[in-house]
C-alpha cells in the first residue's frame, strides 16, 4: 500500500489524503447529528436508522471528492502546481482550511435550523434571515455565536496544522521502486481517478447518487440522517421555483373552496381540507390498481375513433367498463403526472422540472394512506431513482414495496427505459395473486415512448408481432412513425397479456382497476385539438371493477387527473382527508362544477381556455368550429374562466408546499416498515 501512494503524482496524493481526513470529519458529524436528535424518532428499526447512515456516509464521500475537484484540476497547470513551485503547496491547503471552514459553518447553521424546524438546512433558510436585524437578534440571543466562532477558529487552525502536514509529505519526493513503468503508473493513476470519479457518481446504476434515495423510509428523522448538509443545501437551490402569490390565493380563497367543497372554512389559515365519508360503505376491502399509461393520447386510441386500430385490448376494456372521454391531464410530461396523481395537487412548482425533483416539495399528503392494512406495491421497469420519483413515493406512502429494474428476474433492459412493459404486468400479477390482505399497487409503464424499442426474447414478447403501415395511413391517423405505431401496440398487447392472465385468479373479481393517460403527444396530422393545443394533455381514463361498478358506459364531461384518487376511494367506500385538488366523480355536479386544468388553460364541457403571448385565447372546442378564437364574442365566458384558471393555478402553487401528511379517519397509528432497496 506504501508503495502504491508514493507512484501517484504528489497532488493527487494529497488529494487522496485530504479527502480521508474530510471524510473523517464528516462522519464525526453525521454521528453528532445522530446523537444530538436521535430523540425525534425513537422507534426508527434499527436497519433504516443503520441504512441511513451508510447513504449519510455516501453523500460525505461526494462532498469530500469534490472539494478535491479544485487542486486536482487546477494543479495541472505549471504555475499552480507545488510540485514545481513548493511555495504553492500552501495555497492549496489554505484552500482545503477555508473550504473546511465554510463546510463546518454550514454544519453548524444545519444543526441550529434542525433543532428549530425539524428539517435539514435547505434554501428557505433565505425567508427566515429576513429582516436581517431580528433574524440575527434572535440568533445571537438563541445560539451559542462566540463560542461556534471561537470554535471554528479552532477548528481552522487544527486542519492548517494536519494538512500542512500532509502536504509536506505528498509533495516531497517519494522514492518509487525502479520496476515501476511507465505505462503501469499511468494505469495506476488512471484506476485511481476511476474510483475517484464513482465515489462522486455515487452508485454502480445508470443513476447517480441522488438527494431523494435518502427519502427510502418514511420516518422523516432516517431521511434526515441520510443527507449531507452541504449538498442538500445546494440541490434546495438547484430546484428551480415558481413561488405563489398569496395575497392571490387569500383573494380567490373562497371560489376555490366552494368549488373544493370545504366545508369548515377558514380564510386566514387558508385550509381546504375536507374529511370525506364513504358514500356507499363496502363490507369487504377492495383492492386497487392503478395503471400509468405512458404516452396514452386520445386520438391514437381505436375506441376514441383512430383508424389504424393499434388498442383492441384497451378498446375491448373500454366497452366493459366505465370510460371518461373528457379526461385531461393538469400538468406533463411523466413526473409530473405522477406527483399530480398521488398528492392531488397540479405540479405548478417549476417551469422547467418537476416537483418530485425539488427537495423542498418532497413530504405530500396522499390519499393512498387511507387505505389502512392494505399492503402497497409500486411497479417499474427502469429505476425509481428517475425523476426522484422513489423520494416521492417510499418516503409518503407507509409500507411501500418497490419492484423496479432487477426485481424481473431474467428480463433484460430493452432501452433507457428498462424492461418492457409485458415482464413488468406479468411481475405484478404474480405478486397479486399470492397476496392475502387487501392491497394497492400503482404500476408505471413505459414501453410506449421513444426511442419505441421492443424486445426480441420470446418471453417478453408472447405473440406479439410487429407490423408494417404506409406513411399516408401513418399520417392519416396521428403517428409519426411505424415505431410509434408498433410501440403503442406492444403495450397494448402487454396491457390484454395481464387482464387474461388476472381474470384466472379470485383477486380480479374484488378489485378497482384504473386506468389513465399520464399525457398526450402531438399529432402528425393537423386536426382540431392539435391546433388548439389540446392533444398533450388529452387522454382516456378507464375504471374498471366488474363486480361493483356498472359498465359499458362513455361519460362524456370534463375531468381531471386529480380525480382519480378520490373517485377510487368514493368506489371502494374508504373514508379519507384530502387536501387537494381531487373530487370524487361519481358524485353528481352541476355542469359549471365539471371542468379541468391542462398545462396551457382549463377547459369546461363546453369551452376551452388557453394562455398564449397574445393573451388568453377562448375556444368552443367540442364543436364544429373548434379552432376559431371567440375571446372577443363571449367576454363574460372569457373573464369568468380566466380567473378560475389563474385562481386555480395559484392555489396549486400554495398547496404544493402547503400540503403536510395528514391522519385518515380509517388509519391505525402508523408502524414503520422498510422499503425494499
Amino acid at each position: 500500500m506504501t508503495n502504491f501512494y508514493r507512484r501517484l503524482p504528489g497532488m493527487l496524493r494529497f488529494v487522496v489524503a485530504a479527502t480521508a481526513f474530510n471524510l473523517l470529519v464528516f462522519a464525526a458529524l453525521r454521528l453528532a447529528f445522530w446523537l444530538a436528535f436521535r430523540a425525534q424518532s425513537p422507534s426508527a428499526p434499527a436497519e433504516d436508522v443503520l441504512f441511513g447512515f451508510y447513504l449519510g456516509i455516501k453523500f460525505d464521500l461526494r462532498l469530500a471528492l469534490l472539494l478535491g475537484l479544485p487542486p486536482l484540476i487546477l494543479g495541472a497547470l505549471p504555475w499552480l502546481s507545488p510540485v514545481r513551485h513548493p511555495r504553492v503547496s500552501r495555497l492549496w491547503v489554505g484552500y482545503y482550511v477555508l473550504a473546511q471552514i465554510a463546510v463546518l459553518f454550514i454544519y453548524l447553521v444545519d444543526f441550529g435550523f434542525y433543532g428549530y424546524l425539524h428539517t435539514r438546512l435547505n434554501s428557505s433558510v433565505l425567508e427566515h434571515i429576513r429582516p436581517f436585524s431580528i433574524a440575527a437578534t434572535m440568533v445571537w440571543e438563541t445560539y451559542p455565536v462566540l463560542p461556534g466562532v471561537l470554535g471554528l477558529g479552532a477548528a481552522g487552525l487544527a486542519s492548517w496544522f494536519l494538512l500542512s502536514q500532509g502536504a509536506r509529505l505528498a509533495f516531497h519526493p517519494q522514492p518509487v521502486s525502479a520496476s515501476s513503468g511507465r505505462w503501469s503508473r499511468r494505469v495506476l493513476i488512471g484506476a485511481v481517478l476511476g474510483v475517484y470519479a464513482l465515489g462522486v457518481y455515487g452508485k454502480w446504476s445508470w443513476f447517480p447518487l441522488r438527494w431523494s434515495d435518502a427519502y427510502f423510509s418514511t420516518d422523516s428523522f432516517v431521511a434526515a440522517l441520510g443527507l449531507n448538509p452541504v449538498l442538500y443545501l445546494s440541490d434546495s437551490f438547484g430546484a428551480k421555483l415558481r413561488r405563489y402569490d398569496l395575497s392571490r390565493v387569500r383573494q380567490d380563497y373562497d371560489l376555490i373552496a366552494g368549488h373544493l367543497e370545504v366545508v369548515q372554512r377558514d380564510a386566514r389559515k387558508l385550509s381546504y381540507v375536507r374529511e370525506v365519508a364513504p358514500r356507499t360503505p363496502v363490507a369487504t376491502p377492495m383492492n386497487l390498481v392503478v395503471i400509468h399509461l405512458e404516452s396514452f393520447a386520445a386520438f391514437k386510441v381505436g375506441i376514441f375513433g383512430n383508424g389504424l386500430h393499434a388498442t383492441p385490448n384497451f378498446d375491448a376494456l373500454a366497452r366493459e367498463g366505465t370510460l371518461y372521454t373528457n379526461f385531461f391531464v393538469p400538468a406533463a410530461p411523466t413526473a409530473r403526472s405522477v406527483f399530480t396523481m398521488i398528492t392531488g395537487i397540479p405540479d405548478y412548482d417549476s417551469l422547467i422540472q418537476s416537483a418530485s425533483r425539488n427537495p423542498l416539495l418532497v413530504e405530500q399528503h396522499t390519499l393512498v394512506n387511507a387505505l389502512a392494512g392494505y399492503e402497497r406495491f409500486y411497479f417499474l421497469g427502469g429505476s425509481a431513482a428517475w425523476a426522484n420519483i422513489r423520494g416521492l413515493l417510499a418516503h409518503n406512502i407507509r409500507g411501500l414495496q418497490v419492484f423496479e429494474e432487477g426485481s424481473y428476474g431474467q428480463s433484460s433492459r430493452v432501452d433507457t427505459w428498462g424492461v418492457p412493459d409485458l415482464p413488468v404486468l406479468e411481475k405484478a400479477h404474480a405478486v397479486f395473486k399470492e397476496q392475502r390482505k387487501p392491497f394497492f399497487a400503482f404500476i408505471q409503464t413505459s414501453g410506449n415512448h421513444r426511442p419505441f424499442n421492443l424486445p426480441t426474447e420470446p418471453d417478453q414478447l408472447r405473440g406479439f408481432e410487429s407490423i408494417s403501415v404506409d406513411d399516408r395511413q401513418l399520417l392519416a391517423n396521428g403517428f409519426d412513425s411505424l415505431a410509434a405505431l408498433n410501440g403503442l401496440r406492444y403495450f397494448d398487447h402487454a396491457l390484454g397479456h395481464f387482464f387474461r392472465l388476472a381474470r384466472t385468479e379470485p383477486y380480479f373479481s374484488n378489485t378497482l382497476f384504473v386506468m389513465y393517460g399520464d399525457h398526450g403527444n402531438p399529432s402528425a396530422n393537423d386536426i382540431p385539438y392539435e391546433r388548439i393545443g389540446l392533444t398533450g394533455s388529452h387522454v382516456p381514463m378507464l375504471i374498471l371493477a366488474p363486480d361493483r361498478v356498472p359498465g359499458g358506459r362513455r361519460i362524456d364531461h370534463a375531468a381531471s387527473l386529480v380525480d382519480v384518487l378520490p373517485t377510487s376511494l368514493g368506489i371502494m367506500g374508504v373514508p379519507y382527508v384530502n387536501n387537494g385538488f381531487g373530487r370524487d366523480l361519481f358524485v353528481p355536479r352541476a355542469a359549471q362544477e365539471q371542468f379541468a386544468l391542462f398545462p396551457e388553460g382549463l377547459v369546461d364541457n363546453e369551452y376551452a381556455i388557453k394562455d398564449s403571448p397574445k393573451g388568453y385565447l377562448l375556444y368552443r372546442y367540442r364543436s364544429a368550429d373548434a379552432t376559431r378564437n371567440i375571446a372577443a364574442e363571449q367576454p363574460q365566458k372569457l373573464a369568468e374562466l380566466t380567473r378560475l384558471l389563474e385562481s386555480l393555478r395559484e392555489t396549486a402553487r400554495y398547496l404544493l408546499y402547503h400540503n403536510p401528511p395528514r391522519a385518515h379517519p380509517r388509519e391505525r397509528v402508523p408502524v414503520q416498515a422498510s422499503t425494499s432497496r
